[in-house]
C-alpha cells in the first residue's frame, strides 16, 4: 500500500505537535491541564515509536491519523487554512 505522505513528514508532524505541547506545559499553572498535556506527550511518543516500528498496520494507522487529523490541525494552528 502506498502512503499518501512520507515517513519523514509524518514523524515531523508528530514531533512538531509534541514540541508545541511541551511548550504549553511551561505556560500553564493548572495541574489538571498539565496532566492532560503530559498524556498528550505520552501519546505522541507512542505514535513516534509506532512510526519507527516494524508493524506495518500500526505505522499505516498512525500515518492515516497524521494525514486526516494532524495535518489539518497543524495548518489551522499555523493559520494556513
Amino acid at each position: 500500500m502506498k502512503e499518501p505522505i512520507s515517513l519523514d513528514t509524518a514523524l515531523q508532524i508528530v514531533g512538531s505537535l509534541k514540541v508545541r505541547t511541551i511548550k504549553q506545559i511551561d505556560e500553564t499553572n493548572n495541574a489538571e491541564e498539565k496532566e492532560l498535556l503530559n498524556q498528550k506527550i505520552a501519546m505522541y511518543l507512542q505514535e513516534e515509536k509506532m512510526l519507527y516500528g516494524i508493524n506495518d498496520m500500526a505505522r499505516l494507522s498512525v500515518m492515516d491519523k497524521v494525514v486526516h487529523y494532524y495535518s489539518p490541525l497543524i495548518k489551522e494552528m499555523n493559520g494556513v487554512v
